[in-house]
């Protein structure tokens, strides 16, 4: 007996899990990480070090398509976060999350690197200008100010972003086949003054084993374990997506590239506090000047977590997964404005103390529940708005319904006409 069809679906994903340590000598720590047997299904785990004091644990290209696929990395990758913690703690340090500092170490901000497999150079392509047009909101749901033990809480949307000098706003890229991607390339360098492509927030990258991916640089690192899931999932769902559009004969659109930029910079700078331009056009007036609103970016987030719906019922996730981000989204119009994220969770433990700031946040990166401290601390605190809360998500993916492709007509528009001339004008 048939039970379900899937059309669509989940790509194989990787990510870097970065987290800082202080109190010892970076390479005391990078040492001490390379003599440990880290293993994950199997597979020996790298540590590697970038900024002083900052390391990643690289995750390796795993499938994460269903619940119980999730649950088994995230519970292998909480033990090894756990042993690399012991190990620190034995060399005299601690670990904690990026971003957070006890004192009177200062605090080191960095950034949680994924990367997606795509089936084919066309599902790259749609996939990078699909997420370049969410980077706006990707970087307001993701980011967070620096957390000092004692100190005044940090308004910055992204305090890492902020102070990066090796990121740059994604551009439309009009082809990523083998053929036609040193055009691309040219044009760029020759145009906007864009050299390498992989210091984009979005960027085509070729897999060792001869495959392609795309790689998203502007989430900033999750100060739980429960985030990291969340974050995957989003870019699962997301990249399922783009295969849809594939699969249906479609593009993501050409959205432009100055309001893209203004829209990341307002991210970066005031998170959910930040207010987007929108540029919208009236149907069937492709004459007449796009109109132009503001969309609040607590708004735009959950605009994408509803068009992805139908993704996430794809990819059986519960809305205890989507947590962090979901009432982060809606519980500060239930009035818990100030308590409904994790960056909010943060300052409660810093103003407690050193020894509490550290105690929590070990047991945030070691704990493998979905949905993390965050829902467990507000479920015992609001259990109703909470319960509000994800129940109208989880009626929103149990009704979502796939969008329809457009019916096929034997002519072109004149809009489509003129996408298609510039996309051939750029890959020349």
């Amino acid at each position: 007996m048939l039970v379900s069809l899937t059309r669509v679906g989940a790509s194989r994903q990787r990510f870097d899990k970065t987290f800082a340590v202080v109190g010892v000598k970076p390479d005391v720590v990078t040492h001490a990480f390379a003599q440990a047997d880290l293993r994950l299904g199997g597979e020996r785990l790298r540590v590697s070090a970038g900024v002083p004091g900052l390391f990643a644990v690289g995750l390796p290209m795993s499938w994460l398509g269903t619940r119980p696929a999730r649950g088994d990395v995230f519970t292998e990758l909480a033990s090894v976060l756990a042993e690399l913690a012991t190990i620190a703690e034995r060399i005299g340090g601690v670990l904690v999350p990026a971003g957070v500092a006890p004192a009177p170490h200062p605090a080191v901000p960095g950034g949680d690197l994924h990367v997606l497999e795509v089936i084919g150079s066309v599902e790259q392509e749609v996939l990078c200008n699909l997420l370049r047009s969410c980077v706006p909101a990707l970087i307001a749901m993701t980011g967070r100010g620096v957390t000092v033990s004692g100190g005044r809480p940090d308004r910055v949307g992204s305090r890492w972003l902020a102070g990066s000098t090796t990121h740059l706003a994604t551009r439309f890229l009009a082809s990523t086949a083998s053929d036609h991607l040193d055009r691309v390339k040219a044009e760029l360098r020759r145009r906007d003054g864009v050299a390498q492509l992989d210091r984009m927030d979005i960027s085509p990258v070729e897999l060792p084993d001869g495959g392609r991916g795309v790689v998203v640089r502007c989430l900033e690192s999750a100060p739980t374990l429960a985030a990291v899931r969340a974050q995957a999932l989003v870019l699962s769902a997301l990249a399922m997506r783009a295969r849809r559009l594939v699969r249906d004969g479609r593009r993501a659109g050409h959205e432009p590239q100055r309001t893209l930029e203004e829209n990341r910079a307002r991210a970066v700078a005031d998170g959910f506090r930040a207010r987007f331009v929108v540029e919208e056009r009236p149907r069937g007036q492709t004459g007449r000047r796009p109109e132009t609103s503001r969309l609040p970016a607590r708004d735009a987030v959950r605009r994408l977590l509803q068009e992805t719906a139908v993704e996430f019922r794809g990819l059986d996730a519960g809305v205890d997964e989507l947590a962090p981000f979901l009432l982060a989204v809606d519980l500060a119009g239930l009035g818990l404005r100030n308590a409904a994220a994790e960056r909010d969770l943060l300052t409660q433990w810093a103003g407690a103390g050193d020894v509490e700031l550290v105690a929590r946040c070990r047991g945030a990166l070691t704990d493998s529940n979905a949905g993390g401290p965050l829902l467990a601390e507000l479920t015992a605190a609001a259990p109703g708005r909470v319960a509000v809360v994800l129940g109208e998500w989880r009626r929103t993916f149990a009704d979502a319904v796939a969008e329809r492709p457009p019916k096929r007509t034997s002519g072109r528009s004149a809009a489509d006409r003129q996408q298609r001339r510039r996309d051939r004008e750029a890959a020349r």
